[in-house]
């Protein structure tokens, strides 16, 4: 868990049986959150000495069993 969210208003606009817009903004340490166009979370790492590059994996973490799909799925770099 990158950092917790309200979860009371993430329900109000999630779509458990469609699909849902999820936007992941990477500026440095700080990262950005956004569903639906509901910003979730703006979490800046502390730790400077964790590195700045790696590689991207989609997962899924639910304690049960789950079924995911991705759809439309861009990675842009800032110019």
């Amino acid at each position: 868990i990158l950092a917790r969210c309200d979860m009371k208003e993430v329900n109000k606009i999630l779509k458990p049986d469609g699909w849902n817009d999820y936007e992941i903004r990477c500026e440095g340490r700080r990262i950005r959150l956004v569903i639906n166009g509901l910003q979730t979370v703006d979490y800046t790492e502390p730790e400077e000495m964790i590195p700045q590059y790696g590689r991207i994996g989609l997962q899924i973490h639910g304690g049960c069993k789950a079924e995911i799909s991705f759809r439309h799925l861009t990675i842009e770099e800032a110019s």
